[in-house]
C-alpha cells in the first residue's frame, strides 16, 4: 500500500499470485508473495497483490473436473489482463506454479506487455516409501493399478498415498507444471533456478527476492515480455523441452503464447528444432529421478549449457531478465551428476 506522498512517485508493481489452499503446488504462494512484496519495497517499488484462480489437474482427474482445466488458463489470462490494465501497473511480478496457471500468466504477460518477471512456487521434494523407494505423483497412479490387481497390499498402498507428495510445491516429476517453469528459464523471463529450486528451500525464497530487484531493473530499462519472447526464444524453449524430456503439453501452451505475441509459429518449425536436439535427461515419470535430483545435478542451467556448447542448436545470445544473455547465465553451469542428466 501507499504509505506517504513519496510512495506516489515510485513504480506501482502488481504481484499476480495464484495462491489456492486446496492445491499442494500453491498452498505456500501466499508466503512467497509476502517475500516478493517486501523485496519490491526494498528495491524501490510499491507492491499491490491480487490473486487468480488455480486448478489442480491431479485433483481434477477422473471426473468432470478436467473439463474445466484448460479453460481455466484463459480465465487466468483474462483476469490478470483485467487487473493489470485496469490499474495501469508499471510492472508485474508473476507467481505461478501448476499446469494451466503458468501458461495463463504467460498469456497475460505477452498480452499486456508490461515489464514483468516470473518466479514460480517451485517443485516439491520427492517422496520416499517405507522401503526407501523414491516416489512422485505418478507412483500413486501406478499404485492404484497395482493395488486393484492384487500386486500391492493395502498397507503398502496407504504408505504410497501418504508419502508420494511430502511437501508443498508442484509435483516432483517432469510433468506440465515443472516443464513450463523450466521453459521460462530458457525463454529468459525467469531467473536460473526457477524450474528446479525446491518450494521449501531458502534458495526459493532468495530467488523471489532476487527476482523482485531484477524486475525493478527491467522497468528502468523498459524491457518488456515481447522483447524477450521472440521466435528464437520459442525455438529454444522447445529445444529445452526435447532435451529434458518435458511434457508434450508445452506445444499446446507455447503455440498459444506465440499467437498472443503475434508470432507466426507452426508445427513444422518444431520439427526443424527436433532434428538438432539430443535427448539429455530422463526424469520422472520416465525414470525414478525427480526435479530435486535435477537441481542437485546442476539444474536446467546445466542442460542449457550443454545445448549452448553444441553450437547451432539454440540461440544463446538472447537477452534475459537477469540483464545478461542466456549464454552468460549458464557460463559456469555444469552437470554434477551425469546419472541424473542422462536418458540411459
Amino acid at each position: 500500500m501507499v504509505k506517504n506522498q513519496e510512495d506516489m512517485n515510485k513504480p506501482f508493481i502488481a504481484v499476480c499470485n495464484s495462491y489456492v489452499d486446496i492445491v499442494p503446488g500453491h498452498v505456500h504462494l501466499r508466503e512467497l508473495a509476502d517475500v516478493a512484496k517486501q523485496a519490491i519495497r526494498d528495491a524501490g517499488g510499491i507492491p499491490f497483490e491480487f490473486n487468480t484462480i488455480g486448478v489442480d489437474d491431479g485433483i481434477a482427474m477422473g471426473h468432470i473436473g478436467m473439463r474445466y482445466s484448460l479453460p481455466s488458463r484463459e480465465l487466468i489470462a483474462d483476469a490478470a489482463e483485467t487487473m493489470i490494465n485496469a490499474h495501469w501497473f508499471d510492472g508485474v511480478f508473476y507467481i505461478p506454479n501448476c499446469d494451466k496457471i503458468t501458461p495463463g500468466m504467460m498469456l497475460a504477460a505477452v498480452r499486456t506487455n508490461v515489464p514483468a518477471i516470473f518466479c514460480s512456487g517451485g517443485p516439491m521434494k520427492a517422496g520416499l516409501s517405507a522401503q526407501g523407494k523414491a516416489l512422485t505423483l505418478s507412483s500413486v497412479f501406478e499404485g492404484v493399478g497395482a493395488f486393484k490387481e492384487g500386486q500391492m497390499t493395502k498397507e503398502q498402498f496407504l504408505d504410497l498415498e501418504s508419502s508420494a507428495c511430502p511437501t508443498c510445491g508442484s509435483c516432483a516429476g517432469m510433468f506440465t507444471a515443472n516443464s513450463m517453469n523450466c521453459l521460462m528459464e530458457m525463454l529468459g523471463i525467469a531467473l536460473p533456478g526457477n524450474g528446479t529450486a525446491l518450494a521449501v528451500s531458502d534458495e526459493r525464497r532468495e530467488l523471489v527476492r532476487k527476482s523482485a530487484f531484477k524486475l525493478m531493473d527491467l522497468i528502468k530499462k523498459d524491457v518488456r515480455p515481447r522483447d524477450l519472447i521472440t521466435p528464437e526464444a520459442i525455438d529454444d524453449a522447445f529445444a529445452l523441452d526435447m532435451a529434458m524430456g518435458g511434457s508434450t503439453n508445452t506445444v499446446l501452451h507455447m503455440l498459444a503464447v506465440a499467437s498472443e505475441a503475434a508470432i507466426d509459429y507452426d508445427l513444422n518449425r518444431i520439427n526443424q528444432v527436433a532434428k538438432k536436439v539430443p535427448y539429455l535427461a530422463k526424469i520422472a515419470p520416465s525414470s525414478a529421478f525427480s526435479m530435486q535430483d535435477v537441481h542437485e545435478a546442476g539444474g536446467i542451467s546445466a542442460i542449457i549449457k550443454v545445448l549452448t556448447d553444441m553450437g547451432g542448436v539454440i540461440h544463446p545470445d538472447r537477452l534475459t531478465v537477469s540483464g545478461k544473455t542466456l549464454r552468460e547465465n549458464v557460463a559456469n553451469a555444469a552437470i554434477k551428476n551425469p546419472k541424473s542428466d542422462s536418458p540411459a
